[in-house]
């Protein structure tokens, strides 16, 4: 990679019930600048590590950084983006202390979708507004949840005027395979009130659930021993609400990506009856899947356990876009490895294989019309 400086800025942006969610924001270090914009969002429980890997200017930033990849010059004119790495509600250094106001950790997954994104995308409108002249359509890159929250925003008129484009990484909307870790995680968390979690310090009480999370999570063929290491220590810091893991928990039970049921007991139990299905089944994202209609960049890994690629090739067949690309990282379809689920930014031919193919899907969409 080929580079002078980094610019980088840290803001923020006010969700509507008073969060400030923290944003890194790389300009991008070239004349030939994209005019749209670049969001990478981590997933579960994540932060700016998922999708920005390490300390800029480091050699293991520019080499596992997405961020990195699209902000900085890689070619003579080749295109830079203007790359802005998010962090949800209870990243970072959280606006509300979990142990002064346990009260604001009781958000659900539709919190990211109602109030996070609207919040983020917003905030990046509005300083092109300020410096660009320009409030453009923006591309949204998303880890895991972090796209899933893409698709269900994506359905609504807002989404529909606001996505240029949406990529994502392991992201699904269906549930084909029973997912053990997250079925672990929700069985020790209470369901019928919501506290502040932490991941990590789970992990660190239990050796079995690290090494199930290792078995889960990668392809331990395809990374470096110290990254996951660095990784599992400071990639999964954020503070969650529990209600968070429930929300999962009704997501793999009942096979569907949905809003957070008000009666989720009743959800559980009788929902499923005919003519009690209406009166106790939430808003389904994965129903509504055909309101998507933003050009996808669908990426699936072949040996990914937390969103198997026939899950993935789900959100290929059924959303509503006329613009839409599916990429497997196996070695079936030709790559250096069968990519787990973190591998696919933390793996160790990432750089050369997964960062290009979004690169040159961004640049080319660029191009388009709005």
């Amino acid at each position: 990679m080929e580079h002078s400086e980094i610019y980088q800025e840290t803001v923020s942006a006010k969700t509507s019930d008073g969060w400030e969610l923290h944003m890194y924001h790389y300009l991008p270090a070239g004349k030939n600048v994209a005019r749209f914009p670049v969001i990478l969002c981590h997933g579960l429980a994540g932060n700016k590590n998922s999708c920005d890997f390490g300390q800029p200017g480091t050699p293991e930033w520019e080499r596992y950084s997405l961020a990195a990849y699209l902000s900085q010059q890689h070619t003579d004119n080749g295109a830079v983006f203007d790359v802005w790495v998010p962090e949800l509600r209870g990243g970072g250094q959280p606006t509300f202390n979990p142990r002064q106001h346990p009260e604001r950790y009781r958000w659900t997954v539709d919190d990211y979708i109602d109030k996070d994104v609207p919040a983020i995308i917003r905030q990046v409108q509005e300083w092109h507004k300020e410096n660009k002249h320009d409030t453009p359509p923006v591309f949204w890159v998303g880890k895991s949840m972090g796209g899933m929250i893409a698709y269900a925003y994506g359905e609504t008129k807002e989404g529909q005027k606001n996505l240029k484009g949406v990529v994502t990484l392991g992201s699904p909307v269906v549930f084909g395979k029973t997912n053990l870790l997250l079925e672990f995680l929700t069985r020790v968390t209470p369901r019928n009130v919501s506290i502040p979690i932490r991941i990590t310090e789970l992990l660190e009480r239990s050796g079995d659930l690290t090494s199930h999370f290792r078995g889960m999570g990668v392809n331990l063929e395809n990374v470096d021993p110290e990254v996951l290491q660095t990784y599992l220590r400071v990639g999964l810091s954020n503070v969650l609400s529990s209600k968070v893991l429930s929300q999962f928990s009704l997501f793999f039970k009942h096979m569907t990506f949905c809003r957070y049921p008000r009666y989720p007991w009743m959800y559980d139990t009788i929902g499923r009856i005919p003519g009690m299905k209406k009166v106790f089944t939430p808003y389904s994202y994965t129903e509504n899947l055909h309101r998507f209609t933003a050009p996808l960049l669908a990426i699936a890994g072949g040996l990914d356990k937390m969103a198997p690629k026939t899950d993935m090739q789900y959100v290929k067949d059924h959303v509503g876009s006329t613009d839409v690309t599916y990429l497997e990282f196996s070695k079936e379809a030709g790559y250096r490895a069968d990519y787990g689920h973190l591998d696919l930014n933390l793996g160790l031919h990432a750089h050369e294989e997964v960062y290009p193919k979004i690169y040159d899907w961004l640049v080319q969409q660029s191009k388009t019309s709005p």
